[in-house]
């Protein structure tokens, strides 16, 4: 009765591979969240002395009896200085 040894080489070298194969698997599924995550972000404006912008209505509360026939947006509104 024989008893047959695993190649430790063998097994070792299938190893690494693996081991390889998940470091470039993990590499590559980090690069695609962080492009979905950039797609959801936005860059700020650079928003400049004298321009006109909007203010949305989301946070602020007015006398309106109903959130849904307020307005949405208020404005414009000229930026007078940058802080």
């Amino acid at each position: 009765m024989e008893i047959e040894i695993p190649n430790l080489e063998g097994l070792l070298k299938k190893m690494e591979t693996t081991r390889e194969e998940a470091k470039i698997a993990i590499e590559r599924t980090m690069k695609t969240m962080k492009r979905q995550y950039d797609k959801r972000t936005y860059q700020l404006q650079g928003l400049k002395t004298g321009e006109q912008v909007w203010l949305k209505a989301k946070n602020i509360q007015t006398n309106q009896p109903s959130k849904k026939l307020d307005q949405k947006r208020y404005g414009p509104f000229t930026i007078k200085e940058e802080i």
